[in-house]
């Protein structure tokens, strides 16, 4: 393969089960393969003359652990039935589209089941997480949302039982807060927290920003006074103006909560609160690419395929030497 970055989804959509495992050994292995185990380079090849159960022709086979191994081994496809074809497809879907894809939409248009769809979004959510997050520097918009919550179910005599003020504290009490940190013209990150205090607020924000090189923008919430005592730190506020006489706004922040919401609730609907930061995870990745195409966007991710999302596993999962 000549230029990884090129791959349109109309390609994608061409390839064999051997293109496809062609191209992710490019993409893992640029300088030839090595053994996941151990790291010993220039592994044999082995190659099945005769049709056998496993889809697999080529596999490798480790010099020094003696291990076998394919591509897909360590990566967020191991052991795993559906073709890798589909999976890139599914991939690149998730990566082009601005607020995402559903399960039921990867699950209609691949023909795969529904939880094989709703699991493949979560292998690749986990990929698309940034294991390696370096400090915001320059000039950091900080602000926090809700996400989810609803209004008293039930009868509505049961719901005329309630005053107004605390079914609007019952349905604040189902939401997730978010605080979210967006050096501008650059990377975002958000951080579900529940509760959302001050200290544990401005502890997110320290721990984030690179204090020395870096200037806050923030409304006048509370949970942001006191701040400047480690970074220089404007306010704005919103009960009266959107941008202040100096310039000062986080309409950058309040542009990628619209986009967010919008997602969640246009194409999701419903997030609970323990998936909800794999969800972000995903509109971080796309968000802090929106600024290269798609063919790159999804080779870039391709490029992060590794390591086996277990969460879900109720024992110890063994290697799979040939998924």
């Amino acid at each position: 393969m000549d230029d990884t970055t090129k791959v349109t989804f109309l390609e994608v959509l061409s390839w064999s089960e051997d293109q496809c495992r062609e191209y992710l050994e490019w993409q893992r292995w640029p300088d030839g393969a090595h053994c996941p185990k151990c790291g010993a380079n220039k592994p044999w090849k082995i190659t099945r003359k005769a049709a056998s159960k496993n889809a697999v022709h080529s596999l490798y086979r480790c010099r020094a652990c003696k291990r076998q191994f394919t591509a897909t081994v360590g990566t967020i496809f191991e052991d795993s039935k559906i073709p890798l074809n589909k999976w890139f497809a599914g991939i690149y879907m998730m990566c082009a589209s601005k607020k995402g894809v559903s399960a039921h939409q990867l699950h209609r248009e691949l023909e795969i089941t529904y939880k094989s769809a709703w699991f493949m979004c979560q292998r690749v959510r986990y990929a698309m997480s940034d294991r390696n997050p370096m400090l915001l520097t320059g000039v950091i918009e900080a602000d926090e949302t809700y996400v989810g919550g609803r209004g008293t179910r039930g009868h509505p005599r049961e719901r005329g039982k309630l005053t107004m003020s605390q079914r609007i504290k019952a349905a604040w009490d189902k939401k997730t807060p978010v605080l979210g940190i967006l050096e501008r013209s650059g990377r975002v990150r958000t951080i579900v927290m529940k509760p959302i205090t001050k200290k544990g607020a401005q502890r997110v924000l320290a721990s984030n920003i690179e204090l020395e090189k870096s200037c806050l923008i923030t409304d006048e919430s509370p949970l942001y006074h006191g701040i400047n005592q480690h970074l220089p730190h404007g306010m704005v506020n919103h009960e009266r103006e959107y941008v202040s006489e100096s310039g000062i706004h986080t309409q950058g922040i309040e542009n990628y909560w619209s986009l967010l919401k919008r997602g969640l609730y246009g194409v999701f609907h419903h997030v609970s609160v323990d998936h909800l930061p794999h969800y972000l995870d995903e509109f971080e990745f796309r968000f802090n690419r929106r600024k290269v195409c798609d063919a790159e966007r999804f080779a870039s991710l391709m490029g992060q395929t590794r390591g086996r999302l277990l969460w879900y596993c109720q024992s110890q999962q063994p290697q799979n030497p040939f998924a």
